[in-house]
C-alpha cells in the first residue's frame, strides 16, 4: 500500500523532531528491563520509515566504538546513516563523529559524498568525546575536558572552512591540533552553505564553543 509522506513545515522558525537512531545495541536505554528495540539495519530502516511518514524531520546516529552503558555492539554512525538514507526519500540524518578519532578533511569528503548520494539529507553532530577507553582503544591520545572542547572548535572551522573555501584556493587553516595549507575538496556538499551542524553540551566549554563557530 502506496502511503503519502508528510509535508514538512518549511518555515525557518518551527519547532523540529528528531529521534535517536538506535545503531548500538540495548536501544539507548540504562535499564535492566529486556528492549525490544532491535539495532541491526533492516530494524533501522523501517524505524527510519515510520518517523518519515510521522513527520518526524531527523534521525540521530550515536557514535561509540567501544561499549558501554550496554552498548556491546556498535554500527559506525556515518556508514549506517549512510544506509538509512539510501532507503528513505525525505528524513535527514544527523551523522555523529568525533574528533581526534576522525580526520576533519577526511571527514568532510565523506559527508560531502553522502550529501550529493542523498540530495543535501546529510547533516553531523560533532561531540568532543567522554570515554577515555575509546579513544586509547583505537591509539589516539586522551585530552583533557577543555583540551577537547577546543579540538571541536578547530574541527568545525575546518568543516565549514573546507566545505565553503573556493576551488582556487582551498583551505589554509593554523591551529593547536590541525593545520592546511590549500587543502581543497571538490565537488562541495550539495547544501548550502554546507550541511547542517549540530554539537551539544552543558558545561561552559560547551557553550562557549556552541557561541564561536
Amino acid at each position: 500500500m502506496a502511503v503519502e509522506l508528510h509535508h514538512f513545515n518549511t518555515a525557518l522558525d518551527r519547532l523540529r523532531f528528531a529521534y535517536w537512531v538506535p545503531n548500538v545495541s540495548g536501544g539507548l536505554v540504562t535499564s535492566k528491563i529486556p528492549q525490544k528495540t532491535n539495532w541491526e539495519l533492516g530494524s533501522n530502516i523501517r524505524y527510519a520509515k515510520a518517523a518519515e511518514q510521522a513527520g518526524i524531520e531527523y534521525g540521530l546516529t550515536q557514535i561509540r566504538f567501544l561499549a558501554s552503558y550496554g552498548a556491546a555492539r556498535q554500527h559506525q554512525s556515518v556508514s549506517f546513516s549512510q544506509a538509512i538514507l539510501g532507503a528513505t526519500k525525505s528524513i535527514k540524518i544527523i551523522a555523529a563523529i568525533l574528533p581526534g578519532i576522525w580526520n576533519p578533511t577526511v571527514a568532510a569528503k565523506q559527508i560531502a559524498s553522502i550529501d550529493s548520494y542523498s540530495n543535501g539529507r546529510i547533516a553531523v553532530n560533532i561531540v568532543s568525546g567522554w570515554f577515555k577507553g575509546e579513544f586509547t582503544s583505537v591509539g589516539e591520545w586522551w585530552l583533557e575536558h577543555a583540551e577537547r572542547y577546543r579540538r571541536r572548535n578547530e574541527f568545525i572551522r575546518v568543516f565549514k572552512g573546507i566545505w565553503t573555501s573556493p576551488d582556487e584556493t582551498g583551505l589554509t587553516f593554523s591551529g593547536d591540533f590541525y593545520r592546511y595549507t590549500n587543502s581543497n575538496l571538490s565537488p562541495k556538499p550539495v547544501q548550502t552553505p554546507h550541511p547542517g551542524i549540530f554539537q551539544g553540551g552543558n558545561s561552559d566549554d560547551a557553550r562557549t564553543n556552541a557561541a564561536e563557530v
